[in-house]
């Protein structure tokens, strides 16, 4: 990998998200980094002091990542409220499927302190403020139900989660690979419980699973 002066930096970067994709992990030594890069080790320590602090680097570059992607996304779904949830959903699918190294290191498992842990509450602020603010736009227009929008945001982001963590090997492995659901389908699925006028169960069978449809019309769809 080539950089230019002064871009070392991001060049590392960039490399460490390749090998944590690659090795679907953080397997990976700073000597390993700055050899892909094609730098000393001792090169690498000039911008991270230690792996650490590169790690949280990465995470808190991700969020921000995330919360551009959301922008694009809400950019294009327009001003109907219901769109834009959607479409924060398809943020956090595509996000997740682009930038697999990124994903891994923000929501993967990895052995870290306490309070760096509970630092990524404050780098993902961006990313959830801009979910309760959909909620809450919903919420005014009556679209879906009072409560919490916090709440809410946690129930509404372990659909896509859920979706982006699943790859098509896992799927084959469980035998549901004929039957994969669009990320859109995910999405609309996940906001009928908090929906003020849910669809009938047989329009949601019908719709989604297959079963005989009662009306013609699903809100949200």
């Amino acid at each position: 990998m080539s950089y230019h002066h002064g871009d070392l930096r991001n060049a590392l970067q960039e490399a460490a998200l390749a090998l944590v994709a690659e090795r679907n992990g953080i397997g990976f030594t700073l000597r390993e980094l700055g050899a892909a890069v094609g730098v000393s080790h001792a090169s690498v320590y000039r911008h991270f002091a230690d792996k650490a602090e590169l790690l949280e680097a990465l995470t808190a570059r991700g969020f921000d990542l995330l919360h551009a992607y959301q922008q694009e996304e809400l950019a294009r779904a327009g001003d109907d409220a219901t769109e834009r949830l959607h479409a924060l959903s398809d943020a956090y699918i595509r996000f997740a499927r682009e930038k697999p190294g990124a994903f891994w290191l923000m929501f993967g498992s990895r052995e870290e302190s306490v309070s760096a842990a509970k630092a990524r509450e404050r780098i993902n602020e961006k990313a959830l403020h801009t979910l309760i603010e959909e909620i809450e736009r919903c919420q005014t227009e009556g679209v879906i139900i009072a409560g919490d929008p916090r709440l809410i945001a946690g129930y509404l982001v372990m659909a896509p989660h859920g979706f982006a963590c699943y790859s098509a090997r896992d799927l084959a492995m469980i035998g549901l690979e004929e039957a994969y659901m669009t990320a859109r389908m995910v999405s609309e699925i996940s906001l009928i419980p908090v929906l003020k006028q849910p669809p009938v169960p047989g329009d949601v069978g019908a719709r989604f699973f297959g079963g005989t449809r009662s009306s013609d019309t699903i809100r949200g769809g």
